[in-house]
Order: C-alpha cells, then structure tokens, then sequence
C-alpha cells in the first residue's frame, strides 16, 4: 500500500476529515476457518464465533493455542479474563484464569465489564419464560459475579433490547450502553440508542431519530450507526463524547458500519459496491486528529474489533467467489 495521502473537504458542523493508507503495521492471517463471525479482542485473547458450528472459539495470541469454549447463539463478549454469550438458552460465562463457568438460566444477549453482565429476561404475558423471538415482554439485568446479586435494571416493557447485533449491549466501567427497539405502530418500529447509569439509575439517549443501532462505548466515547432509510442500507458511523456533552458524525459517504472503539481510535467497515458484489474494507478514524486511515485493502475484509494497537476482523479473500472461508486477520498498528 502507498503513502499518498487524499484530502476530503467536508462541510459539517466545522468538521473536515483526512482519509489515507496505512503504510505502517503489519498484517497476519491467524484463523483459517469457515463461517466465523464478529471477532473481538482483549489482550493478547481473540473470540469469535463459528455459525457453521454455533460455537464461541478463542485464540490465545502468545501460545497459538485455539479453544472451543462452547455451544452459542450470539456472538461472544469479552472483557479482562472473562467471556460471555448466549447458548439460546442461558448465559454464560467463561472465566479464562479458572476455567470456571457461570450460567444464568432464561436469559440472553450478555455483555461483560469486570464482574457485571448485562442481559436480558424476556417473558410472556402470564409471566412464564419466554425466548426473545417470541417473548412478549423484555427487560434488562445485571449480575454480579463476585457477589451473585442480580438486579431489575429496567421494567419489563414491549421494547426489544439487545436482540439483534443491530440493537445489541456494551457495557464500560459503570454504563450500560444498549438499543431498543420499540413498536410505534403495527408493522412500524423505532429504534434508538441510550445509556443507562448504574449507580445513579438514569436513563440518557443517546440518539432520538429511531434509526440507531449498534451502540458501544468505550471510556467516554459511544460509536453507533445511524440509517439513513426505511431500508437501512444507507448508514453512517457517529460518536458522542459523554463527558463533554459533544456529538459528532464520523462518516459521510452512507456506506459505513460495524464500528467498534478503543481510546482514541474508532474502528469500521465501509461497505461499496464491487463488480457485481458488495465489497467492503476496514477504516480507523483518529477522534483528536479527524483522520481516516485506510487499513485492508482485499475488498474482503468486515466486522472489525480493536483493542490497544490491535485490530482484529474477518476476511474472505481465499473465496471471493463464495465467501464461506471467512478468515481472521490480525493487524498490529504497532508492528
């Protein structure tokens, strides 16, 4: 990849962005696999999980060993030494210092920060357990592994949260970032992204245009997706800075998604057309400098994840044709 490097004027709220190539890191192909999907990583740890399989993989990047952890039905959380998903069923979490699994029966769709997991308890309406799919009533939880304390977060309600990755959980220190999507009319749905505060018990929104999604906070910093249609296939990444009270979008070109966050960096997958296919590569949007780096360049590469100078996403470059082989490529900014 070169250095030149193209400057995009963009008139908004006094915002110009810088878009170029990465020409420094280095990038290695560590998962040779099919089907995977929505990579994440924590330290030198990478989880994935295998929808051919329906199984949680983790790859531990100091020995090389690979890990089955279990059967699942979402894509795992990670955090520190633990790791978290849905088994359709209940969740569970994997301590990866113990070896110790913790599960939660009747819930779904978790995520983790330290020793608290957030998920969900659907039920019907005469009360009984029910699974989101068809589950009349839905609401929030969180439990304490330390202590094994599970608290009511949130009423149980008609909203759907954290059921679908478009509306999924990211949780930070003490703040719970999640989407709901709620029934405004029959056959009529908004969609919106809040912040709920564990100590104080308040509820922000983040978003009010019932067509967010996606949300994930990281520090201060909450990145999600607005669409930009009915269709939502028009989409756009935008970040809010909760300690200064700032909102910003990130994207302009309607073709951006999957962002993920990590101290100043804001990772994503820009989607574009290819022939007669979608292709897509990976950017990395520097919050203080408002630059956009370029990252892959295979037209194949999606759903990328970052921590540190890490950056982790799938890649179906040894199958163009099918894109079943999905691959997971590790870039390493700092190599």
């Amino acid at each position: 990849m070169g250095n030149k490097i193209i400057h995009i004027g963009l008139a908004l709220i006094f915002l110009i962005s810088f878009t170029s190539i990465a020409n420094a890191g280095k990038e290695t192909m560590i998962i040779s696999s099919r089907l995977t999907s929505s990579p994440s990583i924590y330290g030198n740890i990478v989880t994935w999980s295998d929808t051919f399989g329906n199984m949680v993989g983790m790859y531990d990047l100091t020995t090389g060993n690979i890990t089955g952890l279990g059967y699942a039905q979402n894509s795992p959380s990670i955090q520190g030494d633990k790791i978290t998903w849905w088994d359709g069923g209940s969740v569970i979490v994997y301590n990866i210092s113990t070896g110790k699994e913790t599960k939660i029966d009747n819930t779904s769709t978790p995520a983790i920060y330290g020793d608290n997991v957030v998920y969900v308890r659907s039920k019907y309406v005469d009360g009984q357990p029910a699974y989101y799919q068809n589950a009349e009533y839905n609401s929030l939880y969180l439990y304490n592994l330390s202590t094994s304390e599970e608290v009511q977060l949130i009423p149980y309600t008609h909203d759907l949260f954290g059921t679908h990755p478009r509306w999924g959980f990211s949780t930070y220190g003490n703040k719970i970032v999640y989407g709901r999507m709620n029934r405004v009319n029959p056959g009529e749905y908004s969609a919106n992204i809040s912040i709920y505060d564990i100590p104080t018990k308040r509820i922000s929104d983040i978003s009010r245009t019932g067509r967010a999604g996606g949300g994930k906070i990281y520090g201060n910093i909450v990145v999600w997706i607005e669409y930009k249609n009915e269709l939502m296939n028009v989409m756009d990444v935008y970040m809010r800075d909760i300690a200064k009270h700032e909102t910003r979008q990130v994207t302009f070109d309607g073709n951006s998604t999957n962002p993920d966050v990590y101290g100043d960096r804001i990772v994503l997958e820009k989607k574009y057309r290819g022939g007669e296919k979608w292709s897509s590569d990976i950017y990395m949007y520097n919050i203080s400098t408002n630059e956009t780096t370029r990252i892959t360049d295979s037209t194949y590469a999606r759903e990328p994840a970052i921590y540190e100078d890490k950056i982790v996403y799938i890649d179906s470059r040894t199958d163009p044709e099918h894109r079943e082989n999905r691959d997971i490529y590790l870039y390493n900014l700092s190599a």
